[in-house]
C-alpha cells in the first residue's frame, strides 16, 4: 500500500516548483540599483523645496512605494512625495 502522504506531496510538487520559479524571476527582475533609498529621497526633497526635514516615512500608493518627506521652510511645513523607484517628485 503506497504512503498517501508522500503521494499527496508529490502531486503538488509541480505547482510548488512553478511558484518558486515565478517568485525567483520576479526577484531577479527588480534590481535594487533601480530603487531610491530614503536618504536619496530626502536630498531630492531638499533640492525641490529647501528647508529642514522634520519627518520622513514610506507610503504605499496605487502606483507603488513612495517616500513622504515633511520639511519646514521659513516657518511653513511642506510635504513632498518622492517615487521610490524613479526618484521623481509626485503630486501631493
Amino acid at each position: 500500500m503506497p504512503n498517501t502522504r508522500n503521494t499527496s506531496l508529490l502531486k503538488h510538487l509541480p505547482r510548488w516548483l512553478m511558484l518558486l520559479t515565478v517568485l525567483s524571476c520576479a526577484a531577479l527582475a527588480s534590481d535594487p540599483a533601480d530603487t531610491v533609498v530614503m536618504s536619496d529621497a530626502i536630498e531630492i526633497a531638499k533640492k525641490a523645496v529647501g528647508g529642514e526635514v522634520v519627518k520622513a516615512d514610506t507610503l504605499t500608493l496605487e502606483t507603488g512605494l513612495a517616500y513622504r518627506i515633511r520639511l519646514v521652510n521659513n516657518g511653513h511645513v511642506k510635504e513632498v512625495l518622492v517615487d521610490a523607484t524613479s526618484g521623481e517628485l509626485l503630486p501631493p
